[in-house]
């Protein structure tokens, strides 16, 4: 059984949800204006084996909000101050999307805090994340939408009308055949938990002020522990691309590499189709 709890670190108080004490501990960081729920498809698998810590990144979820401090650093701070004040023991660290970099940066930083790291589906290289779609337009709609008090079916009317990301040409939720209602339903639901600032810079055309502090270079150097990078289907929307999975397995120490076929940035994690996504990820965990 999954609890929800809190942890001040100083600056914020962020909220997470802490499985049972199964096994060592394992760290789930979410994705951009996600929630620690997004995890939910593998945590029955996951938390028999392990015990699993899923936190709410600031001004996400029900994590407190902090006026224009949503740069990297401010992200990362978090979750050094988390890892030694609530994890303790070392832990594994799976990170999606965005919250794939901060687990990286977290493993080069706190390397006595972190013992494997899984990199779920992100920009690996200054090329590929330079090379990645805005959706400027997007961003500015759902900053709007988050500033306002809504309802949950409304909001998730309103976001269906939304485009999704990386398709050319556009098309929106609603008309997606990969998209369900149910899932633009938990969608709205996090917007509606969401602090407007966190899409900022994204909805003012300074996406790039975000990872001004990283440099992946010396981000991948910097980490010695053993290191999943799982990536999506390129053709499905998948962020991460074949040269970054070579750029980086010439970077990290210890690096596996796993393609899920078939599925987009989401690893299948938005319509529970989790079985190869579970199948990578537990293979890994076992062989630690």
């Amino acid at each position: 059984m999954f609890k929800e709890r809190t942890f001040d670190t100083g600056e914020v108080i962020l909220n997470y949800a802490e499985g049972p004490a199964s096994g060592p501990p394992l760290v789930l960081l979410h994705g951009f204006t996600g929630r620690w729920q997004g995890f939910l498809p593998l945590l029955p698998v996951l938390s028999l084996r392990w015990h699993i810590y899923a936190p709410d990144n600031r001004g996400h979820g029900k994590s407190g909000r902090v006026a224009g401090r949503y740069g990297a650093e401010d992200y990362l701070s978090d979750w050094v101050a988390f890892v030694r004040g609530v994890v303790e023991a070392p832990a594994v660290v799976f990170g999606h999307s965005l919250g794939a970099l901060f687990a990286l940066a977290l493993a080069g930083r706190q390397p006595e805090h972190v013992g494997a790291l899984i990199v779920g589906d992100i920009a690996l290289s200054p090329t590929t994340w330079a090379a990645m779609p805005t959706n400027q337009e997007s961003y500015v709609s759902l900053r709007h939408l988050a500033a306002k008090k809504r309802s949950i079916p409304e909001l998730t009317r309103l976001l269906a009308d939304l485009t999704v990301p990386r398709t050319d040409p556009p098309v929106r939720y609603e008309d997606s055949p990969d998209v369900l209602t149910v899932e633009l339903r938990e969608w709205a639901k996090s917007v509606s938990q969401l602090d407007p600032d966190v899409v900022a810079l994204h909805a003012e055309g300074r996406r790039d002020e975000l990872m001004q502090d990283f440099d992946f270079e010396a981000m991948l150097r910097a980490v010695y522990c053993p290191t999943l990078l799982l990536q999506a289907d390129p053709s499905q929307g998948g962020i991460m691309t074949d040269d970054d999975v070579e750029y980086a397995m010439s970077l990290l120490a210890e690096a596996y590499h796993v393609k899920i076929e078939d599925v987009g940035h989401d690893l299948g994690l938005a319509t529970f189709e989790v079985g190869p996504l579970l199948r990578a990820v537990v293979n890994f965990l076992e062989s630690l």
